[in-house]
């Protein structure tokens, strides 16, 4: 028989005689009282309990500290959670954490990121110019010190239409596309000029803009106070406009040429861009890039009363009654067809 004054291990049951542990309100044989994890006795004074179960410290560590996603260690410190998963801050900030693209530093706070999906430090936005013709920014080691009438970014550069050979070719392949739509030029030799700022200034004459990209030149024939006839002498561009949109505009264009060419005169100012614009952005919608699709969005929301509101309420007339038809209308009526 057991003597009252022998306690029971609460790990086997038997009395006990001699040393004895006591812990977690009960006593043990010295080697009966082992950890939940490694099931090795635990010596040391110092332990962790979870559910009622001891455990070595360090296992306890080991099975259930909150562990980082990327090494799967430990945190035992501040961490990061991103996507309801933790990270020591170090292993966030060099592996999973966006960083900066213009100047590489972990983005770990608010931070900006443009139409292109470029992600960027909010002070990056005082600090550099953006590129004309994209919107993105264009930090000091990636602006091109050759180019004084405007800034471009490096992927706009790239494409950049700065040759008249170049330039031609394009032009002759957007005239056969149009040409294919409806849009028939009579066979005349149409031709393209690349031009600088201050040249297209002059070729404007103050007719649009000085965000203006391009323009179409006409000469006028009068008799006894009557315009006999119009006549396009050429088309002019802005050199060093990023492919895409030098062929956006080389549409605009083209649409001005065309209603001059099927003497289509004296529509208002607000109709005239807008089927220009229109034709633009169809031709925008048909390249379907990541270019062509910024440059339509351009389009869509111009805050312009003739080019973006005419663009808005040309489009209308043009989806309801189909593209053809609403092309086909205005060449025979000479007139816009109403909304």
């Amino acid at each position: 028989m057991t003597r009252p004054s022998q306690p029971l291990c609460r790990g086997c049951g038997q009395s006990i005689n001699g040393y004895y542990l006591s812990a977690l309100g009960a006593a043990w044989h010295p080697e009966h009282f082992v950890c939940a994890t490694c099931h090795q006795p635990i010596n040391n004074t110092q332990f962790s309990v979870r559910e009622g179960k001891a455990y070595h410290t360090q296992c306890y560590r080991d099975r259930f500290d909150l562990r980082c996603a990327y090494c799967h260690k430990p945190i035992t410190a501040q961490y990061y959670t991103h996507n309801g998963a933790s990270y020591h801050l170090e292993c966030y900030q060099e592996h999973i954490g966006p960083r900066c693209a213009y100047c590489g530093k972990p983005l770990m706070s608010e931070y900006l990121v443009d139409h292109w999906g470029t992600k960027y430090c909010k002070e990056h936005q005082g600090q550099y110019p953006t590129c004309a013709f994209c919107g993105r920014l264009v930090p000091l080691q990636q602006q091109d010190p050759q180019s004084s009438e405007h800034v471009r970014c490096p992927i706009c550069r790239a494409s950049a239409v700065e040759s008249l050979p170049q330039a031609r070719a394009i032009f002759q392949g957007l005239m056969q596309q149009l040409n294919a739509q409806g849009l028939q030029f009579n066979n005349i030799p149409l031709q393209i000029e690349l031009v600088d700022r201050a040249r297209l200034a002059q070729l404007l004459n103050g007719r649009s803009g000085v965000d203006a990209l391009g323009v179409t030149t006409h000469s006028t024939h009068m008799l006894n106070g009557q315009v006999v006839r119009t006549e396009v002498n050429g088309i002019a561009v802005l050199r060093g406009l990023p492919s895409t949109l030098f062929r956006g505009v080389c549409v605009h264009e083209l649409g001005h040429a065309w209603l001059t060419l099927q003497g289509i005169r004296g529509l208002p100012s607000w109709a005239e861009e807008g089927f220009c614009e229109l034709l633009s952005y169809r031709f925008y919608g048909e390249l379907n890039t990541d270019e062509s699709r910024h440059h339509a969005e351009g389009i869509e929301k111009n805050p312009d009363p003739v080019y973006g509101e005419g663009f808005r309420r040309v489009r209308v007339m043009a989806d309801r009654l189909g593209c053809q038809r609403f092309v086909e209308t205005l060449r025979t009526t000479k007139r816009m067809p109403s909304a």
